[in-house]
């Protein structure tokens, strides 16, 4: 092996090519044409359907990375919806009407609808103390 030598190194750098592609390399000869649309209000993926269509394939988050990076656009944060959240304390002076929930009768279910809405909600569990004896024997497995 030869000696080093910065002559040929410098040589072999200004050669030297990158084995992946820039970022946004096939999006930078078509800046102006995505200026303008954003101008017109286009949607990424309007703009990446028209240049899909014109030979210059390209994905709706790519023309959105391109904007966010290259023409500075502000990325907008994702609308939520608000929480309904009732209000702590009744203003004063204002009556507020309740209306009764809808009585729902499930099959199997007590059929008195006023039973079932002192129930409370959640899982049905069994109260033994209601049981009578009779029905104990009967479900009792132990002899």
């Amino acid at each position: 092996m030869s000696a080093f030598d910065p002559n040929n190194v410098r040589k072999a750098v200004s050669e030297f090519t990158p084995r992946h592609q820039q970022k946004f390399e096939n999006l930078l000869p078509a800046k102006d044409v995505i200026v303008e649309l954003r101008q017109r209000r286009a949607s990424f993926r309007a703009i990446a359907e028209l240049l899909t269509q014109h030979c210059l394939p390209a994905g709706k988050t790519a023309i959105a990375d391109f904007c966010h990076e290259v023409l500075g656009e502000s990325i907008r944060p994702h609308r939520r919806t608000p929480r309904k959240r009732l209000p702590a304390v009744e203003p004063q002076g204002e009556t507020k009407f309740v209306l009764p929930a809808p009585v729902t009768t499930v099959p199997g279910g007590p059929s008195n609808p006023e039973a079932a809405a002192d129930r409370p909600r959640g899982p049905r569990i069994a109260q033994i103390r209601k049981l009578t004896p009779q029905n104990n024997e009967k479900t009792d497995s132990h002899p």
